[in-house]
């Protein structure tokens, strides 16, 4: 029996416990106020998220209130969105299913000719 050899792991772990340096791509991208790891990990960043101050409750309502409607004015356009591609694919699908039809049909009445023009050029002379 043949014995497999385990590969060694492929993960390769940092050198170091300390989180990663911003390069130039962070700076882009905090300067478009984005946010990625690095950026997180500097010392600016940690301390401002330790001074915003927590919203009182009524604050939390009122973001929690507008982020509920516009999800649900997403959620109404991606349903119309999808009736519509329903709709499309339905039609599509009939459509398909109509060109199968035909070209069935089409195959089948030449068949017919062909079966019928054969019988005249083999057992009759045409004059």
């Amino acid at each position: 029996m043949h014995r497999f050899k385990r590969s060694k792991p492929r993960i390769t772990l940092l050198e170091s416990d300390q989180p990663p340096t911003p390069t130039s791509i962070d700076t882009k991208i905090a300067l478009n106020n984005g946010t990625s790891v690095a950026i997180e990990a500097t010392n600016e960043s940690l301390q401002a998220s330790k001074t915003i101050p927590t919203p009182s409750l009524s604050e939390i309502i009122d973001q929690r209130t507008k982020e509920n409607s516009r999800l649900r004015h997403e959620l109404a356009y991606e349903q119309s969105k999808q009736g519509v591609s329903l709709s499309t694919l339905e039609k599509v699908g009939r459509s398909v299913a109509e060109i199968g039809h035909t070209l069935r049909e089409h195959k089948m009445l030449e068949a017919v000719i062909d079966r019928d023009f054969g019988k005249i050029g083999t057992s009759e002379e045409v004059e």
